[in-house]
């Protein structure tokens, strides 16, 4: 059983560069990673979804506005496979130590705030103390 675990790892790791003949071109990555933080990082009106990820995002949350309340209801019930998915990965993996309680279940979610948290401050010092204008002397 162990030897099959780690052969499917295996596979799942190299199976990106087997099936793509560029995954060892060392500035085709490069690109392809650049290419992604401006996709990530560009904020701008009236772009493309392939331009911005906050207009594919826009995008993909449209139908919500034309929903119905019975539509925004399925919309909830179908999201809420992210929780099982949190509690299965904090139960059944055995991450809690065996530890059943709800209090191991909010602390996961006081992490991810936590994460968030870190985040979000960090990014707005960058955008506050961030030197704007550089001066040559």
């Amino acid at each position: 059983m162990t030897i099959s675990c780690w052969f499917l790892v295996v596979s799942w790791i190299m199976s990106p560069f087997v099936f793509n003949p560029s995954g060892f071109d060392w500035l085709e990555t490069v690109y392809d990673f650049d290419d992604f933080m401006n996709w990530i990082w560009y904020i701008g009106v009236l772009v493309k979804a392939d331009q911005s990820w906050e207009t594919w995002w826009y995008e993909e949350q449209n139908h919500l506005r034309t929903t119905g309340v019975w539509g925004k209801l399925l919309e909830i019930i179908l999201d809420l496979r992210f929780f099982f998915l949190q509690y299965g990965i904090v139960y059944r993996l055995k991450i809690a130590d065996g530890n059943k309680s709800i209090g191991v279940y909010l602390l996961s979610w006081l992490y991810m705030v936590a994460a968030v948290t870190i985040y979000v401050v960090m990014t707005y010092a960058r955008d506050k103390y961030a030197a704007k204008e550089h001066k040559n002397y």
